[in-house]
């Protein structure tokens, strides 16, 4: 964020499609079996983007429901 912007201005989120996590989103929105995994990561990254430029999270309870279901989904037994 750049001094003297208004607060209201408009942000910008870049997407590497090189990224491997970009690709295998890619991959998953080719298959409707994966739509609502899909939705849940697009919000746990723009909460990311949000969180790394230090605006607060609109619902936090929500980021953290989002980024529990993902560590559970990563963890293989």
């Amino acid at each position: 964020r750049s001094q003297g912007y208004d607060a209201q201005q408009l942000h910008v989120l870049e997407i590497n499609t090189a990224h491997p996590l970009i690709r295998k989103l890619q991959t998953m929105a080719a298959n409707d079996q994966y739509a609502e995994q899909l939705r849940e990561t697009a919000f746990l990254l723009l909460d990311q983007a949000r969180i790394v430029e230090g605006e607060p999270l609109k619902n936090p309870a929500a980021f953290a429901k989002r980024l529990s279901r993902a560590i559970e989904l990563g963890l293989v037994v």
